[in-house]
């Protein structure tokens, strides 16, 4: 299982996993199963980067969507940025949607960038 699995499989059985300096704080884990704790001393380093970045984007105003994959905010009523991490690369973009449309009526996509 990935870090960013791994994170994504805490937050689903309700239970949040936090940065305390270089250590990881696990809260309302009481009820996770023995081996996905097991699994975060193995992949405390990836996993500490995804939660860094994550507080990064937060700080800046973004949602997480998804855990070190995905981050969102709105701008307006219609209109909302998104930044996701897609075949190792980032891509961003902007889409603006109108009440009661299915579908974007205009996106706009940047090229692919190294670092959020």
């Amino acid at each position: 299982m990935d870090c960013a699995n791994i994170i994504q499989s805490v937050e689903q059985l309700g239970a949040e996993l936090l940065l305390d300096g270089d250590h990881i704080r696990i809260k309302k884990g009481k009820y996770l199963p023995d081996s996905l704790i097991a699994s975060i001393p193995g992949n405390k380093r990836g996993i500490l980067a995804i939660l860094e970045r994550d507080d990064q984007v937060k700080r800046i105003g973004f949602m997480v969507a998804i855990p070190g994959e995905l981050y969102t905010v709105t701008l307006s009523n219609v209109s909302s940025i998104f930044i996701e991490y897609i075949e190792g690369g980032w891509q961003a973009w902007r889409e603006t949607n109108y009440p009661y449309k299915r579908n974007a009526i205009s996106s706009q996509n940047n090229s692919n960038w190294q670092h959020v």
